[in-house]
């Protein structure tokens, strides 16, 4: 399943990081599998490390039950700086 947030598709929404594959990208962490209500939104190099590292820094735990869950943003032959402008960019497609 895919989420489309302007011009980016998100794939997800994921309820097991065993999914998510350690590369570069965007990931949101929000509540909702069909409407995005977002905790926050992150890039990173390493998607599944880096969730990982959020989830737990957050105390938030994934799947229906706990009403959190995971969406990525493959970005594979892009900057850091890339990256962080499509944040911004997504950030004010969502808030």
């Amino acid at each position: 399943m895919s989420i489309q947030i302007g011009r980016f598709s998100f794939r997800g929404p994921f309820t097991n990081l065993d999914e998510i594959k350690d590369r570069p990208g965007i990931f949101i962490v929000h509540k909702g599998e069909q409407k995005i209500d977002p905790y926050f939104i992150c890039e990173t190099p390493l998607l599944k490390s880096s969730i990982e590292k959020e989830l737990k820094a957050n105390k938030l735990e994934l799947g229906s039950q706990k009403n959190c869950f995971i969406s990525v943003y493959n970005t594979f032959c892009v900057l850091t700086l890339d990256r962080k402008e499509m944040v911004e960019e997504i950030e004010t497609l969502l808030l």
